[in-house]
């Protein structure tokens, strides 16, 4: 997506917590940069787009699958990130029986 295009943004989604588990329990476990959101998903540093948006994703026990949820950090006047907000996508029309696609 564009930067010159403006993004539809869901409202804002406050951080539970700032470093996540990694790994198995007692086999690779480490704690790694990312954030918990209040919704229960994660966002990892790792995962991020060319334009510093983070993947979300879904998990439990350090192990994390990717989601197709897109979210884009909220700065407080340091630029410290206090919150996310989701990346909505555009919504898609379906045509109506009998019209022709567009």
């Amino acid at each position: 997506m564009d930067k010159n295009m403006s993004e539809q943004l869901g409202p804002e989604i406050p951080i539970k917590e700032r470093e996540l588990p990694m790994g198995l329990p007692g086999v690779n476990r480490r704690m790694v940069s990312g954030f918990m959101l209040a919704n229960g998903l994660v966002l990892l540093e790792s995962e991020r787009d060319p334009q510093g948006r983070y993947y979300g994703g879904a998990g439990m026990d350090g192990m994390y699958l990717r989601t197709p949820h897109i979210f884009t950090p909220v700065r407080d006047a340091s630029c410290k990130i206090r919150a996310f907000r989701e990346v909505l996508s555009k919504p898609y029309k379906s045509p109506k029986r009998g019209e022709p696609e567009r």
